[in-house]
C-alpha cells in the first residue's frame, strides 16, 4: 500500500487495524495517566516496594511511562517512516514493563504484555514492505 493510499485488501486493512489499534491503546493509557501523573507514580512505588528496584528509579519510570506512551501511540498514529520508530519504542517500552511485572511476579500482566510484543512484531514485520 502506498503511504496515504486507501488499503485495497484484507492484508492492508488488517495491518491498518494492527496499527490504529496499537496506536489507541498506547496513547489513551499514557493520556488517561497524564493528569493524575503523580499518583500514578507514587502507587508504582508502592507496588515495587518488595522488589531490587530503588524508589528513586521506579518513580523516574512512573512519572515518564505515560508520556512515552502518549508519544509511541502518536508515531503509529503518523504512520510511514514514524511508525517505525513507534514500533521499535513499543516494543522496548514492552520489554522493560515486562521486567517490573516479573520482578513482581505478575504473570497475568506478562502475559498481556507479550501480547503486545507479538502485536509489535507484527506491526513492524509488516511496515517494512509497505515504506
Amino acid at each position: 500500500m502506498a503511504r496515504g493510499s486507501f488499503p485495497r485488501n484484507n492484508n492492508q486493512f488488517a495491518f491498518l487495524i494492527l496499527q490504529l489499534g496499537l496506536g489507541v491503546d498506547l496513547a489513551m493509557h499514557g493520556l488517561v495517566r497524564i493528569p493524575k501523573l503523580t499518583k500514578f507514580a507514587d502507587k508504582m512505588v508502592g507496588d515495587f516496594s518488595a522488589t531490587i528496584l530503588p524508589d528513586f528509579l521506579v518513580r523516574g519510570f512512573g512519572l515518564t511511562l505515560p508520556f512515552v506512551e502518549l508519544i509511541i501511540g502518536i508515531l503509529l498514529f503518523l504512520g510511514g517512516r514514524f511508525l517505525i520508530w513507534g514500533g521499535l519504542a513499543g516494543g522496548l517500552t514492552m520489554a522493560a514493563l515486562i521486567f517490573g511485572s516479573a520482578l513482581r511476579e505478575e504473570w497475568g500482566a506478562v502475559s498481556i504484555q507479550l501480547i503486545h510484543v507479538l502485536a509489535f512484531y507484527f506491526l513492524l514485520r509488516e511496515a517494512e514492505n509497505r515504506l
